[in-house]
């Protein structure tokens, strides 16, 4: 066997492990589901442990928060792990929106400082931003070439005033993938932050923090990383975590909480950004989800999901479908995006509804999003219902 080979199989799922991984989700059973760039199911072993946290609670209240405490140490390792950050700069946040608003809250603006972000980017990184215009902050919006974001258009809109470019990993309309290293190098060059939304990627893409200059990821578990809803971690560099500063603040910010003094003395690690009662039943779940991770292997992951991506697009071409989502390799993503030019999108949606496969419609195509747990026999049911489609436009 050939060095590619070799590693080729280290780093794909085989065919017991993917009958271990099936197994492990009853939605299978259910229907077709190529729907994670939406809302994801859960495991059987990630509701075993939220139904774990659930069973604390009700028989040891006193007790739980010492009890669950290396559950959250171990997610936080875990978080730490798969981002390429530190234990020690993971907060545990509620969703997308709460993590991006610790950041817009707790940078220092002055009157004319600005920020960049992409005009079409999801609502929850842009209205935030939006909201710094009443300080006089001037919010740059960076214009998108058919669904892609490009470092060269972003070099023009940074200079010495910009305090962060704030970007989705992957846009959710286009399935894009952004190159994060190119956009770093560019607010390294300006000493601007590069916050990063990783909610359309971390669970089926690689990243790497440190290795692509990320100074914060934010991360809602509930879309590609398979977890619960209403929990996720932010992940902090250094430099964004001398720069941004607590704003929501609460007894369980500060050192030695316990004392319930009234001393405002922030804790020295990512902790300092969760002022009060954990969602504990979300960390035990989303610990466990990134237990599952680790196991597996995020190369695995990602190897299985492109491939599969990729074999998504070339028979959806076969059958007459366009692609809009058809980028280089480097800048695919989990999200297929396709429409027939003969068939209107709400059609196709109402076949693939009615064949039991559950995906979304997004700038007017059909947004499929599977993930590792998908396979061959549902690839073509789905291929089956694409021609079906197309054989009915074309009698």
């Amino acid at each position: 066997m050939n060095a590619h080979a070799s590693t080729r199989h280290e780093t794909y799922l085989n065919a017991a492990e993917l009958a271990v991984i099936r197994s492990q989700y009853p939605i299978v059973k259910e229907c077709i589901y190529w729907n994670n760039a939406a809302v994801s199911p859960i495991s059987i072993g990630v509701r075993d442990a939220i139904a774990r946290q659930a069973t604390l609670h009700a028989t040891d209240t006193s007790g739980i928060m010492v009890a669950s405490a290396p559950t959250c140490d171990k997610g936080r390792s875990l978080a730490a792990k798969l981002v390429g950050s530190t234990a020690e700069r993971i907060a545990y946040i509620q969703n997308t929106s709460h993590g991006l608003s610790l950041v817009a809250l707790g940078i220092d603006w002055k009157p004319g400082d600005n920020l960049v972000v992409p005009e079409l980017e999801f609502p929850s990184n842009f209205l935030i931003w939006e909201t710094l215009s009443q300080q006089g902050v001037e919010i740059r919006t960076m214009k998108a070439r058919n669904g892609a974001l490009a470092p060269d258009d972003l070099r023009f809109l940074v200079d010495s005033r910009t305090k962060l470019v704030a970007v989705s990993h992957v846009q959710f309309y286009s399935g894009f993938r952004v190159d994060l290293a190119g956009f770093s190098q560019i607010c390294a060059d300006h000493d601007a932050l590069l916050v990063v939304d990783g909610t359309q990627s971390v669970g089926v893409l690689s990243v790497d923090m440190e290795g692509e200059g990320v100074d914060v990821l934010v991360v809602s578990a509930h879309k590609w990383m398979l977890g619960p809803v209403g929990i996720g971690f932010a992940a902090f560099s250094e430099r964004a975590f001398e720069r941004i500063k607590p704003r929501i603040v609460g007894w369980l910010s500060v050192n030695d909480a316990f004392s319930f003094h009234r001393v405002l003395d922030f804790l020295p690690d990512a902790k300092r950004f969760e002022p009060g009662t954990e969602n504990g039943a979300g960390i035990f779940g989303l610990a466990k989800r990134l237990e599952e991770i680790d196991s597996i292997g995020m190369e695995k992951i990602e190897s299985y999901v492109m491939e599969l991506g990729a074999r998504i697009r070339t028979q959806a071409k076969s059958a007459g479908y366009e692609i809009m989502s058809d980028w280089p390799e480097e800048s695919q993503s989990g999200i297929i995006l396709l429409k027939n030019p003969k068939v209107a999108t709400s059609v196709l949606f109402a076949d693939l509804d009615a064949a039991d496969v559950k995906c979304s419609v997004r700038n007017d195509a059909i947004r499929f999003s599977p993930h590792y747990y998908s396979n061959d026999d549902e690839l073509a049911l789905v291929s089956e219902v694409l021609r079906g489609a197309t054989s009915r436009a074309n009698p």
